[in-house]
């Protein structure tokens, strides 16, 4: 079975393209929870961008 690396809040903040959709996610929903999905495109910072 595949697995995908899920990113922290901690290493999102590392990157800045990765804590921007977060924190957009975060504004958007009004709740600090970023479920796995999110987490899971955060390996590839384009498509979580595009998504």
């Amino acid at each position: 079975m595949a697995t995908v690396k899920l990113w922290s809040d901690a290493e999102a903040e590392t990157d800045p393209r990765i804590g921007a959709v977060f924190a957009d996610i975060q504004a958007t929903r009004g709740s600090d929870f970023i479920n796995n999905f999110w987490r899971g495109l955060a390996n590839d910072p384009a498509l979580l961008e595009r998504t």
